[in-house]
């Protein structure tokens, strides 16, 4: 999808951050020198992230110009795979540049106390927009390059992401995350069918007008409930195995910081 001018100039939500900055400097009075001086080299920065967004621009189309249907199975190609890890290592090259200030920006936002000063404020705008250009450009030019759309690109990552969570269940279960599910929902009914009889047993006031056909509505009701989210958690075995394959490659590039960027 293309950019809009706004889009362009805030391709980083730190420009944001940064004019939300300028507005309080603004509100409390700092000396209109010190707000000059700021204004003026945001200016600065802002003329190279917007000829940064315009090239992200270009690479975009590019990228987007690649066709990309869900395969019916569910079941990743290897190949698409492999292409979604180049792509992840050539970001990779360039988030490691930026990984601990990101994880330093991050902290300091997700920090209790003192909000930042409004200098702090176009200090972090300004790298907040220059790094998530930096990293976007790496992303979109690798995509190109692999011949994979955003779709497809996003597609893979959660399909790697469910993947990994499957095989980590699978490992300390036993069983799929589907198929967890569906056992629970099943001891689930028995529960419930136990509990009635045991009350009805014991004679606790109104367990006799529960009736079997309403403990077995209860159950269904239950069991349909565990379908949805046995289907909501369905992976394909063959994803698990290609994931447990790469996974080391998988988990090398997971950049967890990327999320802070909106990336």
């Amino acid at each position: 999808m293309a950019m809009s001018t706004g889009a362009k100039v805030a391709i980083g939500c730190g420009i944001v951050v940064a004019l939300g900055g300028v507005a309080a400097v603004t509100a409390i009075g700092v000396g209109a020198w010190w707000l000059k001086g700021k204004a003026e080299k945001a200016a600065g920065g802002l003329q190279k992230i917007t000829a940064k967004a315009e090239e992200i621009e270009a690479w975009e189309k590019r990228a987007n110009a690649n066709p990309f249907a869900r395969p019916p199975d569910g079941v990743i190609p290897e190949a698409r795979l492999i292409k979604f890890l180049d792509v992840r290592r050539a970001v990779y090259a360039v988030y490691e540049r930026y990984h601990a200030e990101i994880d330093a920006l991050r902290q300091r936002s997700e920090a209790a106390g003192e909000p930042p000063s409004p200098s702090e404020l176009l200090s972090m705008g300004g790298k907040l927009a220059e790094m998530t250009a930096e990293i976007r450009l790496a992303q979109m030019r690798a995509l190109a390059r692999e011949g994979m759309s955003e779709a497809e690109y996003r597609y893979l990552q959660l399909a790697v992401y469910k993947s990994a969570w499957a095989s980590a269940t699978e490992k300390a279960t036993g069983k799929m995350p589907a198929e967890a599910v569906s056992e629970a929902s099943r001891q689930l009914q028995e529960a419930m069918r136990a509990a009635a009889e045991k009350a009805r047993q014991d004679g606790v006031p109104g367990a006799d007008k529960l009736s079997a056909s309403d403990v077995e509505s209860l159950g269904k009701s239950v069991n349909r409930m565990g379908e949805g989210g046995a289907e909501l958690l369905e992976v394909p075995k063959a994803n698990v195995e290609l994931f447990r394959k790469h996974e080391a490659e998988i988990k090398k590039y997971a950049m967890h910081g990327l999320a802070f960027l909106g990336l």
